[in-house]
């Protein structure tokens, strides 16, 4: 899947980022090719908040019909690990935990939210919260992420 550069800048609301920083960011997503695979698209960044969204397609099923848990947990870490970026940083993935609350099923549009709780030097915690269009909670997740380098200078 291919997203041009003028289609995501117009179609993902900033939330109050610094430009540079929203812009890099767009720029790697666009280069995260396994996200794609899943079909995440960003809706919004913010200042330690990162929203995306996901169609339910066949290809995100399960063996029963429902939304595999690889695909809750890839749109649960993208969305945890793009909130840190907000905050001018590259990090990678030292842990994430998940609670599968409810099925995701086929067509369902899912919302993701993921955030910041709490950032160090070195180490920032995160959450995030999957719900369908009908505001029932798919997972929740919470995780550990590292830091790898600045953003601006990657």
């Amino acid at each position: 899947m291919s997203i041009s550069k003028t289609q995501m800048d117009l179609d993902v609301k900033n939330l109050g980022l610094e430009p540079d920083i929203f812009a890099k960011i767009l720029e790697l997503y666009r280069d995260n090719h396994y996200a794609h695979l899943t079909g995440i698209k960003i809706v919004a960044i913010g200042q330690g908040k990162f929203t995306a969204e996901m169609v339910v397609e066949k290809s995100n099923l399960n063996v029963v019909g429902t939304l595999h848990g690889g695909a809750t947990a890839t749109l649960i870490d993208v969305c945890m690990g793009m909130a840190c970026f907000t905050k001018g940083v590259t990090v990678v993935t030292g842990n994430i935990n998940i609670s599968y609350l409810s099925p995701g099923r086929a067509s369902n549009k899912i919302l993701a939210v993921g955030q910041v709780i709490r950032s160090g030097k070195t180490v920032y915690f995160t959450e995030a919260s999957l719900e369908d269009e009908k505001g029932q909670i798919i997972a929740k997740g919470t995780g550990t992420f590292f830091y790898k380098g600045n953003l601006l200078s990657e």
